[in-house]
């Protein structure tokens, strides 16, 4: 199943997708519901991030392939940070940029939304938890990250997180093609196979520590060819398998 947030009558509203049709989503979103009336095309709905975080958490150096580009250890345990809510970006809603940087990067990701509170929960009963997953792009101010020795400014930034364009509730995140385009032209073409950690297990890690609410948001790290610079007037393609295609132009924030 499809679902999306979309702006409806001046509201936000999630909504089933089928095909080109939108229909309303009527009941609970992260308990029963079921398909109401036709609401309006695809083409035709305003696409808003289909999620609604209180946490947005980010697993980084997490395909090996791009640890072995970066020339990084290995992680014991998923390398995580946290971006704020205030970094979420639409889908075709311009992504930032910002004065502060001279290197601006993007890494395509599979994202999974939380749909129930998840407090120290163990990694076979993870996936329970999830509503769906869709695509992000964690945009990264990528000098900050040697100029500042850590991570806050140059992954938390103000909209550095886009997301959509749809939910997709019935994937196996462990095996999709994640594919990062710029300007049309390939960068990334990967596989969540070659994860160093799961979903599930980036999941159960985070848990141990922190609960995940419903709403909130797993980004679960980049394949080889991410960290690849972008410039002001770019468009990012983020697309992943079965899911959908993310796109943003980079503007200066």
């Amino acid at each position: 199943m499809k679902l999306a947030k979309i702006e409806w009558k001046g509201n936000p509203t999630w909504a089933i997708v089928e095909g080109e049709s939108v229909y309303a989503l009527e009941g609970d979103l992260y308990g029963d519901f079921h398909r109401g009336g036709l609401l309006c095309s695809l083409p035709e709905a305003r696409l808003l991030a289909p999620a609604d975080p209180k946490t947005i958490i980010c697993c980084g150096l997490n395909y090996m392939e791009t640890v072995e580009d970066l020339k990084v250890d290995v992680p014991k345990e998923p390398a995580l940070f946290f971006k704020p809510v205030e970094a979420l970006v639409n889908p075709g809603e311009d992504a930032y940029s910002l004065p502060l940087t001279k290197d601006t990067r993007y890494e395509a990701e599979l994202c999974a939304v939380i749909k129930k509170r998840a407090w120290r929960v163990n990694e076979e009963d993870a996936l329970d938890y999830v509503l769906g997953y869709t695509c992000g792009n964690d945009m990264t101010l990528w000098d900050l990250v040697e100029r500042d020795g850590r991570l806050t400014r140059a992954k938390g930034y103000y909209k550095s997180a886009p997301l959509g364009p749809v939910l997709v509730t019935d994937i196996d995140p462990n095996a999709v093609r994640i594919q990062g385009r710029v300007n049309g032209e390939t960068k990334q073409d990967g596989n969540t196979r070659s994860q160093i950690f799961n979903t599930a297990r980036i999941i159960s890690h985070v848990t141990a520590f922190i609960p995940l609410v419903p709403g909130d948001v797993v980004f679960t790290g980049t394949p080889r060819g991410g960290h690849c610079p972008v410039a002001i007037g770019d468009v990012i393609e983020v697309e992943i398998e079965g899911i959908g295609i993310l796109k943003n132009r980079v503007v200066m924030g």
